[in-house]
C-alpha cells in the first residue's frame, strides 16, 4: 500500500478534509423523500460527478434541516468542534466526497453506511443546498500563540522538508477553488480540522488527486504543527 501511495507523489497539491468530506450525518430517512432512490443492490455505484442530475437547493434544504441539523448546525454551521462545518463548501467537493464515501472508497465507519442511502438526486440536492449557505464565523477560544504558528505554515509551509504553503491551493483567504475541487476550509471546526488531517497522515491516499496530495502535505508534520494550523483555520481572519 505504501508503495502505491509514493507513485502519486507527481500529482498536483489539492484538497483538505475530505468530508468534509463531508461528514453529512444523514438519517436513512433520506431514502423516503422525493427522488431518493439509491442504485439497485449489487450495481456500480456512479462515481463521476458530471453525471449527476441538477441540485435542488430547496429539497437539499429539507433533506439537511431534517437529519443534519443535530451535527453539523443550523445551515451546516456546526457549533460543536468534533463535527465539520459544511456551510459555503463547494458543490464540486461535496459531491466528489460523497460519492467516494457512498462507494467506500474513504473509510468512514458513519458515513459508508449512510452514504450508502443516498441517491445521485440526495447528493446533488445536499450539496446545491449547503454551497450556498453563508461560510460561519471565526471560532473563538484558540490559543493565539498556536493560531499564529499554525499562520506561518499555511503562508510559507516548510520547504526543507517539502511542505508546500496551504495558501497556495487553498487561497489567502481558505476559501479553496470550485472548479478544481479543492475545499473551502476557511473557519474549519478546529477539533474535526485536527481528526482529519491526522487521518490524511496516516490512511494516505482515497485515490483522487486532492488527497493524495494532502497524505504527502502531512505525513511531514508534528501532531503540535497539525494542532497549529487547526487553530489558524478555525480562526483566520
Amino acid at each position: 500500500m505504501k508503495a502505491k501511495q509514493k507513485t502519486w507523489a507527481g500529482l498536483a497539491f489539492g484538497g483538505l478534509f475530505a468530508v468534509m468530506t463531508t461528514g453529512l450525518i444523514l438519517s436513512a430517512s433520506v431514502s423516503a423523500q422525493g427522488n431518493t432512490t439509491a442504485a439497485p443492490a449489487g450495481s456500480m455505484p456512479n462515481l463521476d460527478p458530471s453525471k449527476l442530475p441538477a441540485g435542488v437547493a430547496t429539497r437539499g434544504a429539507r433533506t439537511y434541516q431534517a437529519t443534519c441539523t443535530g451535527c453539523h448546525g443550523v445551515a451546516g454551521v456546526s457549533t460543536q468542534a468534533m463535527f465539520p462545518r459544511l456551510a459555503g463548501q463547494h458543490s464540486t467537493y461535496l459531491t466528489e466526497q460523497l460519492l467516494i464515501l457512498r462507494a467506500g472508497i474513504r473509510p468512514s465507519q458513519i458515513m459508508n453506511r449512510v452514504a450508502a442511502k443516498l441517491s445521485d438526486q440526495n447528493i446533488s440536492d445536499l450539496a446545491a443546498y449547503l454551497s450556498a449557505q453563508k461560510v460561519g464565523d471565526a471560532w473563538t477560544g484558540q490559543n493565539a500563540a498556536l493560531a499564529g504558528e499554525g499562520a506561518k505554515i499555511f503562508g510559507g509551509g516548510a520547504p526543507e522538508r517539502g511542505v508546500i504553503a496551504c495558501g497556495v491551493c487553498h487561497g489567502a483567504q481558505g476559501l479553496g477553488v470550485s472548479n478544481l475541487s479543492i475545499a473551502l476550509v476557511r473557519h474549519q471546526s478546529p477539533g474535526y480540522a485536527t481528526d482529519v488531517m491526522h487521518e490524511f497522515q496516516k490512511l494516505g491516499t482515497t485515490g483522487t488527486p486532492q488527497s493524495t496530495a494532502m497524505y504527502l502535505e502531512m505525513k511531514p508534520l508534528s501532531d503540535h504543527e497539525i494542532d497549529a494550523l487547526a487553530a489558524y483555520l478555525s480562526t483566520m481572519p
